[in-house]
């Protein structure tokens, strides 16, 4: 939804590219270095299934959104010999069939990108890394490449892999977890990661020319306006082009879910969320693109806030709030 009021990612593409620019989402087989070899682990908000996008869970159709349960996730073909490889190359050639149908379908023309979206997709050997990146973007031609991973799984070496696909798209984009940049609440999370660790990774990938956009989650446990400031200092510190944010949500089978159900932990409200996602974006420099605002967890696996609405409904009311307290994304730094 194009805004006066902070810089929407959706509109710089058009602007750029004189389209719409639409990412395919795939999983690549990759695993976490923070799980354990049978899925368990994590960090606290995370369920065994990860980020898989929505339109690629075609299992979970079937599944109603009136109540929310735990999804177990199915045996991961993460391995590195060559009939796993195959086997993870053909998943992906499917993924990218189902995932530009469902494009098409929604959206009909525009551009389109390949987006290496679940757990961490830079988590392997180079060698595979580059086999399965190429299987991807042999499919079509694609405005950008965007892999998602931690900081603790960027070096050198993948950063110059990545830039090598500059000569095959417009951009390339790594996106890294930062979720706050306070080392007790990432500790508390059970991230295995620090904020130097992120900090370290965005020069890795900016050094490579990247593209480097940074996830935050807005109201975790123990967290105040104070800590919101300090993620935002540490943001404009490493100049990221992008932040996506995300409400504190809590997904089914999650740690965090635990904690729900024992009754220790509650997630905002939708203008709590409101209220921090104002509080950050007048903290942020004004050429950090906004990727997203809110949480899309499907319903049959969010346990809380069940009644936070869409994220159209939000965005709408965050335009609105924002102009009417008359403020602009980077109005405070």
């Amino acid at each position: 939804m194009k805004s006066d009021r902070w810089n929407d990612y959706a509109s710089s593409l058009v602007n750029t590219y004189g389209e719409p620019v639409y990412r395919i989402g795939i999983d690549g087989g990759f695993a976490c270095p923070n799980r354990q070899s049978d899925g368990s682990g994590g960090c606290a908000y995370c369920d065994e299934t990860g980020s898989v996008a929505a339109y690629q869970r075609s299992k979970e159709r079937s599944l109603g959104t009136d109540f929310y349960q735990t999804i177990k996730s199915s045996p991961r073909c993460t391995g590195e010999n060559r009939q796993d490889i195959e086997r993870r190359k053909i998943s992906i050639l499917e993924q990218i069939r189902h995932g530009s149908a469902f494009l098409d379908r929604r959206y009909g023309q525009g551009g389109r990108s390949i987006y290496f979206q679940a757990f961490t997709s830079t988590f392997g050997s180079a060698e595979v890394l580059k086999e399965l990146y190429d299987c991807a973007l042999s499919t079509g031609t694609y405005r950008e490449f965007i892999v998602s991973t931690r900081s603790d799984c960027l070096d050198s070496g993948i950063a110059d892999l990545l830039a090598s696909y500059k000569k095959q798209v417009d951009e390339v984009w790594v996106e890294l977890g930062l979720q706050t940049a306070n080392d007790s609440t990432l500790a508390a999370l059970g991230r295995g990661e620090t904020v130097d660790q992120f900090v370290r990774s965005c020069e890795i990938a900016q050094r490579s020319s990247l593209r480097c956009s940074a996830h935050v989650i807005l109201g975790l446990p123990g967290e105040s306006y104070e800590h919101i400031a300090r993620t935002a200092a540490i943001l404009r510190q490493v100049k990221v082009d992008a932040v996506k944010i995300h409400n504190l949500h809590i997904v089914a089978g999650s740690r965090y879910f635990q904690e729900y159900e024992a009754g220790v932990l509650t997630a905002p409200s939708p203008q709590r969320h409101l209220d921090y996602t104002i509080y950050l974006l007048r903290r942020l420099s004004k050429d950090m693109m906004i990727q997203r605002f809110v949480s899309d967890t499907p319903r049959h696996r969010l346990a809380a806030p069940r009644d936070f609405g869409d994220k159209h409904t939000f965005v709408r009311t965050l335009m609105a709030t924002m102009k009417d307290r008359q403020v602009i994304q980077g109005d405070l730094v």
